[in-house]
């Protein structure tokens, strides 16, 4: 049934892109020989670049789009904005004054030109967001239009390319969807290495502080040789302050010990006490959350079985930023090198991770670029941009983090290359 499917004659079809970014949606639809009519994207240099890009000038911002005005087409691509719907956003969803309701953008038009497919794509935490309403407001919106819908969640990794970006891709038909099926993962691994070894210029390395700073950790493995899912709070070496009862008094809490082991005895109010806490125990006076308070019942106790080599080894950390003195292993136990990895430095720690598949790419901040550890450098625009399967482009922004934004923001355009060959006949 697939390859009938496949082998079938797709007629060239009109469509818009909106939200359109750097355009995934573009390129995937036009290797099809589709014709995009229109496109909209509110970031102004984006609609230059993508003039630049497609020979084609998208609109300005959705809600000042005159429905009537958009071109008759076949198929309506969107990856509305997911920052109120993922992990590192508000996850206010329908209720988000800023972008939330940018779907109803997107039933507008559709009410008003009746395009035979829909094809959007966001983050899975729109299924469960606002306790699931988001969604129903979605999937009922559709429904009250007239199209069966569909959706599935995939992953670059699901098309032999390596990277790990869950993302939720939904389709819609007004004339149902019992021709199409999703496709399905690809059985062979993409090679990240092969990857990186594209690039051979633009390479952006390490800092020599970084480097330190990972030779330290790199000597913590080699002296504990454990591994853990937990991860390790280096500032709770030697800590002994209560994190899972609150302490009423000041002079109570000076009787114990902060961060690194730094004793609180002289401290003469609560914010002399927090200012010795760790950084992730100075909200609560010392009181954490579950999860925080099982990564340090296990650092404390790594502390207490190798204090002999942590007390002097924990010294060069004192002064770091708090989140260099986080560390998480998510590498290959049977090889305990950390060059011999994928590295993030993130907000939440130093992640290390198997050197398979590259993380998720994101927007929100380019300190986390993935670190290819043999060369001891970061991922290369470029090298991100084939990640996204959009390294055919042949012109991106000026800046390297206005770069890493676009294609943190971006929709992968193999995987919707592959979703369109089977949805739109």
């Amino acid at each position: 049934m697939e390859n009938t499917k496949l082998e079938r004659k797709i007629k060239n079809k009109r469509f818009v892109d909106l939200f359109a970014g750097l355009g995934g949606f573009h390129v995937g639809l036009s290797r099809l020989g589709h014709e995009c009519v229109m496109a909209s994207e509110l970031d102004v240099d984006l609609r230059e670049l993508y003039k630049k890009n497609f020979d084609l000038l998208p609109e300005g911002d959705i809600r000042l789009i005159d429905e009537k005005k958009v071109p008759n087409h076949d198929v309506l691509c969107a990856g509305f904005p997911c920052q109120p719907f993922s992990r590192a956003g508000k996850k206010k969803g329908a209720e988000c004054p800023e972008s939330g309701k940018l779907i109803d953008d997107i039933f507008r038009i559709v009410n008003e030109k009746s395009p035979n497919y829909i094809l959007l794509e966001n983050v899975p935490d729109i299924l469960t967001i606002a306790d699931g309403n988001f969604w129903g407001h979605v999937s009922q919106g559709l429904a009250s239009l007239g199209y069966e819908m569909d959706y599935k969640i995939y992953t670059p990794q699901d098309f032999g390319i390596p990277q790990k970006r869950r993302r939720i891709f939904i389709v819609a038909s007004r004339t149902g969807l019992d021709h199409f099926d999703w496709p399905k993962p690809s059985k062979t691994k993409g090679s990240l290495k092969a990857i990186f070894n594209k690039s051979s210029k633009y390479k952006k390395f390490l800092t020599s502080e970084k480097e330190v700073v990972l030779n330290k950790w790199q000597k913590f493995i080699e002296n504990i040789n454990e591994f853990s899912s937990l991860p390790i709070l280096a500032s709770e070496f030697g800590a002994t302050y209560p994190f899972q009862k609150s302490v009423k008094t000041v002079k109570e809490m000076a009787t114990y010990k902060g961060a690194f082991g730094q004793p609180l005895r002289n401290s003469k109010s609560w914010d002399d006490i927090c200012d010795l806490l760790p950084k992730h125990a100075r909200d609560g006076n010392g009181v954490v959350g579950h999860r925080v308070a099982e990564a340090i019942e296990y650092s404390r106790d790594l502390y207490n079985r190798h204090k002999k080599f942590l007390d002097q080894w924990k010294l060069d950390l004192i002064d770091l930023p708090a989140s260099w003195v986080k560390f998480e292993w998510q590498g290959n136990r049977n090889n305990p090198d950390i060059w011999q990895h994928i590295i993030q430095f993130r907000a939440s720690g130093i992640r290390v991770i198997k050197p398979d598949c590259a993380p998720s790419l994101i927007a929100m901040s380019t300190t986390q670029l993935p670190i290819y550890g043999p060369e001891r450098r970061y991922i290369t625009t470029r090298e991100a941009a084939a990640l996204q399967s959009l390294d055919e482009l042949k012109n991106f922004p000026k800046s390297d983090s206005a770069i890493y934004k676009a294609l943190g923001n971006a929709v992968n355009a193999h995987i919707v290359n592959k979703i369109a060959e089977r949805l739109i006949i």
